[in-house]
């Protein structure tokens, strides 16, 4: 069911494009507009409820990551813990939230605008389960980015009465509304509105996990010294090669203790005759 709902709208990029927004761009030009019902400057991170699929579900074939708009679901009604059972297993939170400040504009000091939280994926119910290689960073709202501001909306006008905001956004996804109706709205006047940001929008970024490659095996060989130590010695030329590899060896080998007697015994050998004659 996700895989199909994911495949019906897809997102045509131009060729060579590739959606990397840093945290900040996730914040400030993603969240907080969505947060506010406020225009996208794209349509790349569509709305989805996490907690309804899987994560492998949500991300389509062929892609390594995918970002989503969803709401937090509170575990109780007056309680400050969210939800986090999801499709066949749940989410758990790893390491502490990061936070995202905003750059300053004019040389001001930047803001704290939101923060992020990362979390693995579980197979089973809380607190057990089995760890999978799926990852989750849930970006969320936090001091300077759920300040409230300004908005521009229609004002109310006289021939629509209060209802007149519902109409507006019901001619922008309805196409068989009648002209009369789309000039009426068009026609009103939007005023600047106090909003404040919805706090339970976030945006959740869905990938699976690298796997760490696995290092060459470096083989160790210890030799005697002359006081009877043993030190390590690493191979790198010979690794692999058992012919090379004992050419090797006896090159760096240490000379052999009888050849040094043989080479006393001739000396003294010699100096006893030299003495003789």
């Amino acid at each position: 069911m996700a895989a199909s709902m994911i495949s019906a709208a897809p997102i045509l990029l131009e060729p060579g494009f590739k959606f990397r927004p840093t945290d900040e761009d996730v914040v400030v030009h993603y969240l907080r507009p969505r947060a506010m019902n406020e225009p996208l400057p794209s349509g790349c991170i569509v709305d989805v409820d996490i907690l309804s699929h899987n994560p492998w579900e949500l991300v389509p074939e062929g892609s390594v990551e995918k970002y989503y708009f969803s709401r937090r679901v509170p575990r109780w009604p007056l309680g400050n813990r969210r939800k986090r059972t999801a499709g066949d297993g749940h989410w758990k939170a790893s390491g502490k939230d990061v936070p995202i400040f905003s750059k300053g504009i004019n040389g001001r000091v930047p803001m704290m605008v939101g923060l992020k939280k990362t979390m693995v994926f579980y197979r089973g119910k809380a607190p057990f389960g089995e760890n999978t290689e799926w990852v989750m960073e849930e970006y969320r709202l936090a001091e300077a980015g759920l300040m409230p501001s300004h908005v521009m909306r229609p004002r109310e006008g006289r021939n629509l009465g209060k209802c007149g905001c519902a109409a507006a956004v019901i001619a922008k996804k309805n196409d068989e509304l009648s002209e009369a109706l789309r000039n009426a709205i068009a026609s009103l006047k939007k005023v600047p509105v106090m909003v404040k940001p919805d706090d339970s929008w976030v945006v959740c970024h869905i990938y699976r996990k690298k796997k760490k490659c696995a290092m060459p095996r470096v083989f160790a060989q210890t030799y005697n010294i002359a006081g009877g130590g043993q030190v390590p010695f690493f191979d790198f030329i010979g690794q692999g090669n058992p012919e090379r590899a004992a050419s090797s060896s006896s090159l760096t080998g240490p000379p052999i203790e009888k050849e040094n007697d043989d080479t006393d015994g001739s000396t003294n050998e010699k100096a006893c005759s030299g003495e003789g004659k």
